[in-house]
């Protein structure tokens, strides 16, 4: 009797063992299963990030090149279009540097600790230039005007359009930023979610 009882026991430890074997391997499988929806999830958010980045370059650049313009047929003065231009130069500039280390390659390669610090960099890096794009922006709209109303004997016109451009990129701006900061937000939550489980 007990030779069976002890085999019996001995067959019960075993086949916990291989139960708790198998549950162990599809715990792994899914974590492996999980981290790779993640990095397919930050990849996209990253991807968007990077292509609003590219945009908003992009919408700089021409920015240069319309102040440019500007000056030859508005009659801007010298100083405010160099001005205009330096600023253009340093949104580009602080665009790339914001957005270094945001790329679709590292999100995919890189350590997700290391990928949720760049998101972190990435959103604070963006709210900093706030603290200098909105006051310089401020300034550079009264400037705007006095320029303005100083070179045209019908100025009205000219500040209408100017309003109108500074709608239509303030709400451009806004929902960039908005969406930037939400998917910044979103990779940093879901390699917190990927952690605690």
């Amino acid at each position: 009797k007990k030779d069976f009882s002890d085999m019996d026991n001995s067959f019960d430890l075993q086949q916990l063992k291989a139960q708790f074997e198998i549950l162990n391997n599809k715990l792994n499988q899914q974590q492996i299963v999980n981290e790779r929806i993640i990095r397919a999830s930050v990849n996209s958010k990253v991807r968007s990030i990077n292509r609003d980045g590219r945009a908003m370059v992009g919408i700089a650049v021409a920015g240069c090149v319309a102040i440019v313009a500007d000056h030859y047929l508005v009659k801007w003065s010298w100083p405010f279009t160099i001005v205009t231009i330096l600023f253009m130069l340093v949104a580009i500039y602080y665009n790339i540097k914001m957005r270094r280390g945001i790329n679709s390659e590292g999100a995919l390669s890189s350590d997700l600790i290391d990928m949720r610090l760049r998101a972190l960099r990435l959103r604070r890096m963006q709210n900093r230039w706030l603290w200098f794009s909105i006051p310089f922006i401020v300034v550079w709209l009264g400037w705007l005007v006095m320029e303005t109303m100083k070179v045209n004997t019908n100025p009205m016109p000219l500040l209408i359009g100017c309003g109108v451009g500074f709608v239509i990129g303030s709400i451009v701006g806004v929902r960039q930023y908005l969406r930037t900061q939400r998917q910044a937000a979103d990779i940093i939550a879901d390699i917190d979610n990927l952690k605690n489980d």
